[in-house]
């Protein structure tokens, strides 16, 4: 899953909010749905619609892609020049952009907690508070610590454990009354426990910034909110034209930013809206509001499929490679990739195997068993199948399925396996190698054109990982791609991650080049011919054309692991009394029978290299194998010499 997947669902669940949200906007006016009360709970019902889309719609999945034939050419690594800085694509540019609001956003919110704290330490705590408090809290029947701050412009109320109410200098100037009713609604929304959900609702705003629907549904929410306490506080005090003195008294106070995540007494933006749903009196009857929101209810349910199907969300495609699932996998929600076991793939088993499995209430597989198929690829699917998981809302899903799992080998002779014409090397610890032959070695043209690069594919790897890889690579989709830039890759690929495995793959007729990257175990599955690359294989394998057909180039690292008789070369006292150390490298040619036939020097020091040749032509190698057969192996040997301190 790369920058471009994330961004296009990103981009499909904005349109989804916005679709819903503009549906929302019009439904209240239609159904006149008029009471604070009421617009509160519709506003945050839709709030909640909105961020539970993703959950609640069934992700659409491409069609699964046909069976891919990763073949890794094995070349001798060379190291090729650090390509020009290249800008990242622009989707993750956009996703990085993304991600950096989140950020700031959160700064914000954290400076506004700080705002808050400091606003309380600086404040003066009012013991005993006035009358007019004492009074508004006996009426509401609820306490709470109150300060006077000269750096708030209107009354402010935060605080979970421990709440409090600060209010503006100029509190203690205004009329007995007016201080009731600011007092009032300060501790209305002490008692409704409103700074949580104030947090709550900037803690999405920080997450969606980007997105005007979700800050207009955020005002509405806050807006009613504001009504919903003023129409109580009147209710209470039972004088609106003096409640309606306050809103205007704190409204012609000292202008400030709205910057603290707390319910703020009066916002000026919703001055107009709060004066005019307190001079109004708006009733609805308990049968008008029930009709109302259920009609809303509905419409919204539709509006919210509408969005859903005009712009789906994309689940990644699931790979099918030579196993495949003919039977029961209606209503499967996801399952693990089934590898082909190793021992039947050498053996030629292929075939079906079925299985019945039990579902539990959740729709997950608690439970297997083989009616039949080969032994040697039982196991495999049982493992698989276990882990699987069906769509629960399935109503005529049973609670036993039968499955089919069809293993079958690809075809050697078909598609890319016949562009680029392969054998197997075994070697001795069992590990296959694909080799690609040719007219030439793949180290005598480096710089032969493979093709342009029309397709990354990357399995198994998380998407920060995914990123962080793909930005080494430094390669991007129409590239020209050549020996060097592929041997440039694989050292990247290794360096990054040495569970990694590295494939190429020629398109026919010349269309172009795929690389596969994935994590063993867990990436497509590939035909033997592929090479399954370690970390020890840095050194990759190459024939030997120019030698003959039974004797192939393996490097050095690999053919350490199959040394069985180790001489260990004496230090020539000469170079010792010299103080000459460092390395000898020597080309060999190990016989079929793993004996050191002849010897080449490469490079060393004249001092070092007796003792070198001398104790490495008695070293012993297990035969290496080619399709059963026993080759003759061109290797390079490393020798060290190294003083002690």
């Amino acid at each position: 899953m790369n920058a471009s997947f994330w961004l296009t669902n990103l981009a499909a669940y904005g349109l989804q909010i916005a679709l819903l949200a503009a549906a929302g906007a019009l439904l209240p006016l239609c159904c006149r749905l008029r009471l604070p009360k009421a617009r509160l709970a519709y506003w945050q019902i839709l709030l909640a619609a909105c961020l539970a889309l993703p959950a609640i719609q069934p992700w659409k999945r491409p069609a699964a892609a046909p069976s891919k034939v990763s073949i890794e050419t094995a070349v001798v690594a060379t190291r090729a020049d650090q390509p020009a800085f290249r800008l990242p694509p622009p989707a993750e540019i956009a996703l990085a952009a993304l991600f950096a609001g989140i950020l700031a956003r959160a700064a914000w919110l954290a400076l506004g907690f700080r705002r808050l704290g400091r606003y309380r330490r600086h404040a003066t705590l009012l013991i005993p508070p006035p009358p007019s408090v004492e009074r508004a809290q006996f009426r509401i029947g609820v306490g709470a610590p109150v300060y006077l701050s000269t750096e708030v412009s209107g009354p402010v109320t935060f605080g979970f454990f421990r709440p409090a109410i600060l209010f503006p200098s100029l509190f203690l100037e205004m009329d007995p009354g007016l201080q009731e009713g600011i007092a009032c609604h300060e501790l209305l929304h002490v008692r409704r426990r409103d700074w949580l959900f104030t947090v709550f609702e900037e803690c999405i705003r920080a997450a969606l910034w980007f997105h005007p629907a979700v800050w207009w549904l955020l005002g509405q929410i806050q807006l009613a909110r504001e009504q919903v306490v003023d129409r109580e506080v009147v209710a209470l005090t039972r004088n609106r034209d003096q409640y309606l003195r306050a809103l205007l008294d704190v409204a012609g106070g000292k202008a400030g930013l709205d910057l603290a995540p707390a319910p703020l007494f009066l916002r000026k933006r919703h001055l107009t809206q709060r004066v005019a749903s307190i001079v109004k009196e708006i009733s609805m009857s308990k049968r008008q509001l029930i009709s109302s929101l259920s009609f809303t209810f509905v419409l919204l349910v539709v509006a919210g499929c509408f969005a859903v199907w005009a712009f789906p969300l994309r689940a990644p495609a699931q790979e099918e490679g030579p196993v495949t699932v003919t039977s029961g996998n209606a209503n499967l929600l996801h399952r693990t990739p089934i590898e082909y076991p190793r021992e039947a793939r050498e053996k030629g088993v292929q075939g079906d195997v079925v299985l019945e499995v039990s579902l539990n209430e959740k729709g997950v597989v608690s439970d297997a068993r083989v009616l039949s198929g080969p032994e040697e690829l039982r196991r495999t699917a049982l493992q698989s199948v276990l882990q699987w998981h069906y769509s629960k809302d399935a109503m005529s899903l049973p609670a036993k399925i039968q499955v089919t799992l069809n293993f079958k080998l690809p075809d050697p002779s078909s598609g890319a396996n016949a562009a680029l014409q392969g054998r197997v090397l075994v070697l001795p610890s069992g590990r296959q190698v694909g080799l690609v032959s040719g007219s030439a070695p793949a180290d005598k043209a480096p710089n032969m054109n493979l093709g342009v690069l029309k397709e990354i594919q990357v399995n198994g790897l998380p998407p920060a990982a995914r990123d962080t890889l793909m930005q080494k690579l430094q390669v991007q989709v129409g590239d020209s791609l050549t020996r060097e830039s592929i041997d440039r890759i694989r050292q990247v690929v290794q360096e990054s991650d040495e569970h990694l495995l590295l494939g190429f793959r020629q398109l026919p007729n010349g269309e172009g080049a795929i690389l596969n990257i994935s994590l063993r175990g867990q990436g497509p599955v590939t035909p033997p011919i592929a090479i399954a690359q370690s970390k020890a294989a840095a050194q990759q394998v190459a024939p030997d054309v120019s030698t003959g057909p039974m004797r192939i180039r393996v490097g050095g690292a690999v053919q350490a692991q199959n040394l069985v008789q180790q001489v260990r070369p004496a230090y020539p006292p000469l170079a010792k009394q010299a103080r000459i150390q460092g390395s000898v490298i020597l080309n060999a040619v190990i016989g079929k029978d793993g004996a050191v036939q002849n010897i080449s020097v490469v490079s060393g020091h004249p001092l070092l290299l007796p003792a070198a040749l001398e104790a490495v032509k008695n070293w012993v190698y297990k035969p290496t194998l080619l399709n059963g057969d026993p080759v003759e192996v061109i290797t390079e040997i490393n020798v060290n010499f190294t003083l002690t301190e």
